[in-house]
């Protein structure tokens, strides 16, 4: 459970979503809108299309036709790319006929038909003619009924027509000419994917493997798929399986450091990406997951260096932009993050994340009406964002609206009723308006569903205190310390020692007290460090 106050966005890419986090913050239980407001975070992408430098080849088809080259289909990310937005990939190789059947063609017109029809209907697919494409693979199919290679094509070519329902019939009509084509069960398994129809998808590619072991792209491409279902670990075997079939495959190393970043493990997901690099310079989606890895290990000016690279090598990459302004702000450079942002925002208008991440970057700056403005299109957009509601309420007690914060944290609680940061936030809020009963409520409420909830147990105590509960306020700040007294805020002491001085052990409270100024003074804090020992003067 993250208890830095960082709420975790969801996102989609074809993995899922890649989040980030930012360092806790230090518990402040000063009750003052400044204070309560929490940082939000932005969410980064990672990306696992593969590098242009991966493409399929041009393939010989009238040489070698049951070679399949180490090429894999264009499973691609959803900012402006093809199979993210439900246009399938095309065939990983140009196939063409089976080696026994060309010892056919001198004695079969019809055969010989077929074949040359085939080629018409690839050089017109690889040049982009899919309507003209298409009339030369029927007439292939006319001429040879069971072409198998021509079905697998003509699929494609319905794809890049928008046309899946063709392209599945096709699929079925190569498997069923050839049972044995590891090709057309990939190639299936692929538009299933895309049909998010992952456990068919999965069946395909583990159909592929059967008739070929060593079937490299259908092992990595099994693990995509299982990554996509949330079985990380999973992936990472057939991500390893992919590799064993073909050590300097690219793409597999990248999706497995890609996994290894869902699974938070990112000095391994780091190596895994540097292999990828290795085996392909170009690769841009590497260098942004590695930027990704590099940020989680707090190695900015790393991550920075290769978003860099990731930009350079693909200007169009939204994520790349998107990844790199998360880094900036957390160099300190928020006029960069907004212009990322804002790139991002002009290449796509109706992002909800880009909007979130740039109210974020505006509430950090304390420009807390342009952040609302912010939240208002995430809203607009998607009115069930409890994310948006829970940031614009903070953004509305930055602007001293408590009244439209709490209206706001209604409207997350509604949306989102197992939230326990929405309400510790509203809680905040209540106590800011004065309403300590309510807030105790709210602050009860968020430790319930976390009882490890630090921020939780000290805003609470602080409002104890305040409405007079010296001992229910001295239990909830025993508690965090409790938990890890090493790391006990300056504040939970001094909050003790005052709960304890209320309750009338003088002795206590001057140890806690004497926590507390050591705290401060390591911490720099010369306000806080004159309070306790004012305070201690007196006892």
């Amino acid at each position: 459970m993250n208890r830095s106050g960082l709420k975790l966005l969801s996102l989609t890419t074809l993995l899922g979503s890649l989040l980030g986090t930012l360092p806790a913050q230090a518990n402040n239980v000063q009750w003052n809108a400044e204070d309560t407001v929490e940082t939000v975070i932005l969410p980064v992408f990672n990306v696992d299309a593969e590098p242009e430098s991966m493409a399929a080849p041009t393939v010989d088809i009238e040489s070698e036709l049951k070679t399949e080259p180490a090429s894999v289909p264009d499973f691609e990310t959803d900012f402006e790319t093809d199979f993210g937005n439900g246009e399938p990939m095309e065939p990983p190789f140009l196939p063409g006929l089976n080696t026994e059947a060309t010892s056919e063609v001198d004695a079969s017109p019809t055969l010989s038909q077929a074949i040359a029809a085939y080629n018409q209907g690839v050089r017109k697919y690889r040049a982009g003619d899919f309507d003209v494409a298409m009339v030369r693979f029927n007439e292939a199919i006319a001429a040879k009924s069971d072409y198998a290679e021509a079905y697998v094509f003509r699929a494609a070519t319905h794809i890049k027509l928008n046309d899946s329902a063709s392209a599945l019939d096709d699929y079925i009509a190569a498997i069923n000419a050839r049972p044995d084509y590891a090709l057309a069960y990939f190639s299936r398994g692929a538009l299933f994917y895309d049909m998010n129809e992952k456990v068919a998808a999965a069946e395909d590619f583990a159909q592929a493997i059967a008739i070929k072991s060593d079937y490299a792209e259908a092992h990595d491409y099994l693990g995509l798929t299982e990554a996509a279902m949330g079985n990380y670990e999973g992936a990472l075997t057939h991500y390893t399986a992919s590799l064993e079939a073909n050590p300097t495959y690219a793409p597999a190393f990248m999706h497995k450091g890609a996994a290894l970043i869902e699974l938070e493990e990112y000095d391994a997901a780091v190596i895994q990406l540097t292999n990828a690099i290795d085996n392909s310079k170009n690769y841009a989606e590497a260098f942004l997951n590695r930027g990704v890895a590099y940020y989680h290990l707090g190695t900015h000016p790393a991550a920075l260096q290769d978003l860099n690279k990731a930009i350079a090598l693909d200007s169009n990459s939204s994520e790349a932009f998107f990844n790199r302004s998360y880094v900036y702000s957390a160099l300190g450079r928020p006029n960069d993050a907004l212009a990322d942002i804002n790139t991002v925002l002009t290449r796509q208008p109706n992002s909800i994340e880009a909007y979130m991440a740039r109210g974020s970057l505006y509430s950090a700056q304390g420009n807390n009406t342009a952040a609302i403005a912010d939240f208002n299109r995430v809203i607009e957009l998607d009115v069930e964002s409890s994310e948006a509601y829970k940031q614009r309420a903070i953004a509305q007690i930055g602007n001293d609206n408590i009244t439209d914060a709490l209206s706001d944290y209604d409207s997350a609680v509604n949306l989102n009723p197992v939230d326990e940061d929405i309400y510790k936030g509203r809680a905040d809020a209540y106590a800011i308006y004065g309403n300590l009963p309510a807030a105790i409520e709210d602050y009860t409420y968020a430790i319930e569903l976390d009882n490890s909830y630090s921020a939780a147990y000290a805003a609470r105590g602080r409002a104890l205190y305040e409405s007079g509960d010296a001992r229910g306020a001295y239990q909830d700040f025993s508690n965090i310390i409790r938990q890890n007294p090493s790391i006990a805020s300056a504040d939970v002491y001094y909050y003790r020692g005052l709960t304890l001085i209320a309750i009338g052990d003088t002795f206590a409270a001057h140890s806690d007290l004497q926590t507390a100024a050591e705290r401060y003074l390591a911490d720099g804090s010369a306000d806080g460090y004159r309070a306790v020992l004012d305070r201690m003067r007196k006892l």
